[in-house]
C-alpha cells in the first residue's frame, strides 16, 4: 500500500501542476471563458470518447474476464444508491432548496471520472482488471448521468421533454463505449495506424483536461463559494465520509483492487459534466460551478486521506 500511496501523491502533485497553470494560462488571457468553452467541447466530443475507446476496446480483456466483473456492477449500484440517498439527506439537512438542492444532489453523486478518475486509476493499477472496472463503471456512470443526472437539472422545468434524456445519452462518449464493446465482444481488430492515433489523443485526456479545470477555476468567485456551507458539507460528506464506508461494505465481495479503484472513484471531486449540463437546462450552473472548485481543489488533500485511511483499515 506504501508503494500505491506514492503514486496517488505522485499523481496528485502532476494534478496540481496541470491546474496551476491552467490558472496562470487564464490570468495572463490564454485562456479566455470562451477558450475555456471550446477546450471542453473538443475535451468531451473528441478527447474523452478517443480515451474511453482506448481503455475498452484496447484493452484484451476477455468477454469471458468481463462477465465476471458483475460483482464489480453490484458494487457500482450499491456506490451510486448510498451517494444519493446521503445526497438527498444531506441537502434537507442544510435546507437546501428547487434548483439548489437538485444541483447539491447531482454533483454529489456524480464524481468526476473522465477528467481525473481514468488518468489517476490507470497511473496507479497496471493489472488488466483496471481497465474492466472503468469499462464496468463509465457504462453505469454515462447511463445514469444522461438519465437521473439529467432529470435533476431539468425537473424545475414544468414541460421538460422526458424524451430529453435518451435523445442525450446518444452522444460521443456512449457511442465510442457501444463500439468498443462491440470490438472487445467480436474481437474485430482495428488496424494499428488507427489505433495508435485513437490512443494517442486519448492520452492528451490527463494534460489538457487538468489545465482546462485549472482554467475554469479561474473565473469562479472564491468569496461566494466560502459563504456557501453547504458546498463544504458535500466535500467532506462525498470525498471523507463515503469512501471510508464504502470501501468496509464492499470487502464482503471484492478484491482488493476492484474494491480499492471503486473507493477512489467514490471519493473524486464533483463531475464537471454537471455545470455544462445545469447551464443547458437553466438550472443553477453557478453553485455547480462553486461546488467543482471547491471539491477539485480539496481533492488534492482528500484522495491522499482517503487512501491512508483505507491502507489502516
Amino acid at each position: 500500500m506504501t508503494g500505491q500511496l506514492s503514486v496517488i501523491l505522485n499523481q496528485i502533485i502532476i494534478f496540481a501542476i496541470l491546474m496551476f497553470i491552467g490558472m496562470i494560462a487564464a490570468k495572463t488571457s490564454v485562456l479566455t471563458e470562451e477558450a475555456l468553452k471550446n477546450l471542453s467541447n473538443l475535451i468531451i466530443k473528441i478527447i474523452l470518447p478517443a480515451l474511453i475507446f482506448s481503455v475498452v476496446a484496447g484493452s484484451g480483456v476477455s468477454l469471458e474476464e468481463f462477465l465476471i466483473s458483475g460483482r464489480f456492477a453490484i458494487g457500482v449500484v450499491l456506490c451510486y444508491a448510498i451517494l444519493i440517498f446521503t445526497a438527498i439527506i444531506t441537502s434537507k439537512l442544510c435546507k437546501l432548496q428547487g434548483k439548489t438542492a437538485s444541483m447539491f444532489i447531482a454533483l454529489a453523486s456524480f464524481g468526476n471520472m473522465g477528467f481525473m478518475g481514468i488518468p489517476l486509476i490507470q497511473a496507479i493499477f497496471k493489472d488488466p482488471i483496471a481497465n474492466v472496472c472503468i469499462s464496468v463503471y463509465t457504462l453505469i456512470d454515462m447511463a445514469l448521468l444522461w438519465t437521473f443526472g439529467v432529470y435533476l437539472c431539468s425537473r424545475h422545468q414544468n414541460q421538460a421533454n422526458p424524451l430529453g434524456a435518451v435523445k442525450n445519452m446518444i452522444n460521443p462518449t456512449t457511442t465510442a463505449l457501444v463500439i468498443a464493446f462491440i470490438i472487445m465482444v467480436f474481437r474485430i481488430p482495428v488496424p494499428d495506424l488507427i489505433m495508435n492515433i485513437i490512443i494517442g489523443i486519448g492520452g492528451t485526456s490527463k494534460y489538457l483536461t487538468l489545465i482546462y479545470l485549472g482554467g475554469s477555476l479561474f473565473y469562479v468567485s472564491i468569496r461566494k463559494a466560502l459563504k456557501k456551507p453547504s458546498i463544504f458539507v458535500l466535500t467532506v460528506v462525498k470525498m471523507l465520509i463515503i469512501p471510508v464506508i464504502v470501501y468496509y461494505l464492499l470487502g464482503f465481495f471484492l478484491p482488493e483492487i476492484p474494491r480499492t479503484i471503486l473507493t477512489l472513484i467514490v471519493g473524486l471531486p464533483a463531475m464537471t459534466t454537471i455545470a455544462m449540463v445545469a447551464k443547458a437546462y437553466g438550472s443553477d450552473d453557478e453553485y455547480a460551478t462553486e461546488v467543482i472548485f471547491v471539491t477539485t481543489l480539496f481533492s488534492l488533500a482528500t484522495i491522499p486521506i482517503v487512501s491512508i485511511v483505507i491502507s489502516l483499515m
